[in-house]
């Protein structure tokens, strides 16, 4: 019986890594049979390292799916048949460089290709290795020591804040610790005082901005707001993120032709693409925040067109069976953040 990817992410917890849908099944199968065996592995260790388990498992596996691909689509990759392969590049410049590198080519095919099967079928091979390198560099060893007598489990995932596109207060920490060695938070000093060990209390979900409590132990009214608007944020991500892979048109995929028109002149000469999803996770977040409402986009696109605020308001009376006044209109476009303005 063949097991799904929700159950395995169930079964693997922590130590999950995702196989994109349409990748190539060599390199698929071999992820799948990386993240069975990489429990104990980390970068730091010696006997029992990462890279050696990428040399052993996924190289062979690439080193295959280069075989089937054409010319055209090894430029961008950055490995080739003929050049070194992921492991030895992991070992000469390490995994932020060739996690870079994926990102940078795949941004590049992505401007250039036409969307074909074959197409997908490199674009999510690409971007799983990316994920499978990324979880790879975050990867620590089973418990790292913080202090004398305090350990932390480090093996957790580096995660983004399910609110916005931040790291999770615990990712944040760990990132900062592995580069200062120190955690510095006077809130802790009162522990310290009382006897108490001074062991940080973070959020594996949330960023410090997001988290539902704060340090002192009262309600983050943030958290309150991000969480009544999460199904606002992930319509607006999802259209953020359907809008970007095709940006040479309309494809927001909102059901409503004005506001797809409005994230197709947003977007279209945005530096971002698909695969920057924490940038596009806080593109979302500020435009909920800001109240940036369907109805605002709908004015903005009018008034791209060129219709005056009056027109304004009789066209938007037609669509939503409410007109509204030239004041309304007026005072509505000129709450809009200007970053969200469109050029005219």
């Amino acid at each position: 019986m063949i097991e799904t990817e929700e159950k395995a992410q169930y079964r693997l917890g922590e130590f999950y890594i995702p196989i994109w849908k349409y990748s190539d099944m060599s390199v698929s199968n071999a992820v799948s049979l990386f993240r069975e065996n990489w429990h104990s592995y980390s970068l730091e260790s010696k006997s029992h390292n990462i890279i050696t388990l990428i040399e052993k498992i996924i190289d062979p596996a690439i080193a295959e799916y280069l075989v089937t691909l054409p010319k055209t689509y090894l430029r961008y990759s950055p490995i080739s048949k003929e050049n070194l392969t992921y492991s030895e590049l992991i070992k000469l410049k390490g995994f932020h460089f060739v996690i870079d590198q994926i990102h940078i080519y795949l941004r590049d095919f992505i401007n250039h290709c036409t969307y074909t099967e074959q197409d997908l079928l490199f674009i999510s091979t690409q971007d799983m290795l990316k994920e499978l390198f990324s979880l790879c560099e975050e990867k620590r060893p089973k418990r790292t020591k913080l202090a004398p007598d305090i350990h932390l489990n480090t093996e957790r995932k580096m995660r983004l804040c399910a609110c916005c596109g931040n790291l999770t207060e615990f990712s944040m920490f760990i990132s900062t610790w592995e580069k200062y060695g120190t955690v510095e938070d006077d809130e802790y000093d009162d522990y310290e005082k009382e006897g108490k060990k001074k062991r940080p209390d973070l959020s594996h979900t949330y960023c410090l901005n997001h988290r539902p409590k704060l340090h002192d132990g009262s309600w983050n009214a943030m958290y309150k707001q991000a969480i009544r608007s999460k199904e606002q944020f992930e319509q607006e991500l999802l259209r953020l993120r359907c809008q970007i892979a095709h940006p040479d048109r309309y494809n927001a995929k909102s059901g409503d032709t004005l506001i797809d028109e409005y994230f197709y002149h947003y977007m279209f000469d945005s530096p971002l693409d698909p695969t920057n999803v924490a940038e596009l996770r806080d593109l979302a977040r500020r435009m909920v925040d800001s109240r940036l409402t369907d109805n605002k986009k709908r004015m903005l696109v009018l008034r791209k067109q060129g219709l005056s605020n009056q027109q304004i308001g009789i066209k938007l009376g037609e669509i939503t069976n409410k007109s509204l006044s030239n004041q309304a209109v007026s005072k509505a476009i000129l709450s809009v953040r200007e970053e969200f303005h469109l050029l005219e």
